[in-house]
């Protein structure tokens, strides 16, 4: 969390800046083999949420190229697609 501070006559206040995320509401994925992968995942989709900025659109240049290496390193036949909203999940 960031906060804007500033002193008048000696005290000091602040005001914190609110936040997209909720981190109370954040839930924490169980252990798995590849949280880089979730995270690079996670950053695209709050990106999209977000205004378009410089920095969305480098964020999303940075989790893009990450999520690019990790389909470069799947073995033959494994294939990384982007499942599309409403999508149903094979299960």
């Amino acid at each position: 969390m960031f906060e804007f501070c500033f002193t008048i006559n000696g005290q000091r206040h602040c005001f914190r800046v609110p936040a997209m995320i909720d981190q109370s509401v954040i839930k924490v994925p169980p252990p798995n083999n590849y949280p880089p992968f979730e995270l690079a995942a996670a950053v695209l989709l709050l990106v999209e949420a977000a205004p378009h900025s410089e920095l969305a659109k480098q964020l999303t240049g940075v989790a893009n190229s990450f999520i690019q290496q990790v389909q470069a390193g799947l073995p033959k036949g494994v294939e990384l697609h982007r499942a599309q909203a409403g999508q149903a999940v094979a299960g």
